[in-house]
């Protein structure tokens, strides 16, 4: 009996010496936590309070625009840009690169307005001069280093290996380091069908806006492949696409930067 209550101590004593050292452990082990940058002061001042719905150019925006031809993928962009309820007048910069910017109707609005950033003929030099107007803002100390940069419609251009053209597709993943936080800054890329985007412009996307339009069933197939699980899987997601298709010029927008990721028809109806 004297045996079994020694040993009884014994272990008790044991597990409080275990107890113990766990607590020390997990007290040492608390200073190695990953803790949040501190933000700078300024993180806050935004110019103005944006609905939740829109993508959040304060955090910086790469936006992908999927659609086949006339299915208002102009229209779209031509909205973030001039809509007083978006983007209007957020941008100190707006460069436009599109081969029918001065002769689209759709676009004829921004083009009067910014005509003198709009270019018709892509060329590497226009990204490098954009990177070096930047990066003098922020030395100079400008008040404002907003941008907005649209590339229309010419990622066939592109390719998808090799250095012809990669000026831009690099810039994709480097346009957010090119403002001075919270200044507003957004890179749009406007194609007709999904797979013209380089993967590393997908893989750096905050947003996509696929089109109920896209007719082929192949490029669905494509883009359920690499969306679908984050969306609940293949069924829900071929649910949201039934739903932009019931009228034309719907969009599925997929708000990748969200947590957990959100989707949309349009900005106006949460669908995920």
């Amino acid at each position: 009996m004297v045996k079994t209550r020694k040993n009884k101590q014994d272990e008790e004593q044991g597990q409080e010496q275990d107890e113990e050292q766990v607590k020390s452990e997990e007290g040492e082990n608390s200073k190695l936590r990953i803790i949040p940058i501190q933000p700078e002061e300024q993180e806050s001042e935004v110019k103005k309070v944006l609905h939740p719905n829109l993508p959040d150019i304060y955090k910086g925006q790469l936006l992908c625009l999927v659609a086949p031809i006339r299915a208002g993928k102009g229209v779209l962009w031509n909205n973030l840009l001039l809509n007083e309820n978006m983007f209007l007048d957020l941008f100190k910069d707006t460069h436009i690169i599109s081969n029918s910017i001065s002769s689209d109707s759709s676009s004829r609005f921004s083009y009067q307005k910014f005509r003198h950033n709009c270019h018709e003929i892509y060329s590497d030099k226009i990204i490098n001069d954009i990177i070096k107007h930047q990066k003098a803002k922020i030395a100079n100390e400008d008040a404002d280093t907003s941008f907005c940069l649209i590339l229309d419609d010419l990622l066939g251009q592109f390719p998808k290996n090799g250095r012809k053209g990669m000026a831009a597709i690099n810039f994709s993943s480097r346009f957010r380091h090119q403002v001075r936080k919270p200044d507003p800054v957004m890179l749009i890329y406007s194609t007709q069908r999904y797979y013209d985007l380089n993967k590393v412009v997908r893989n750096c996307a905050t947003g996509l806006f696929f089109s109920g339009m896209i007719k082929s069933t192949k490029e669905w197939e494509q883009i359920i492949d690499d969306y679908g699980d984050t969306f609940g899987g293949h069924a829900k997601f071929n649910e949201m696409i039934k739903e932009v298709q019931k009228e034309p010029y719907q969009w599925l927008y997929l708000k990748m930067d969200s947590t957990p990721p959100e989707a949309f028809k349009n900005f106006t109806i949460k669908l995920f």
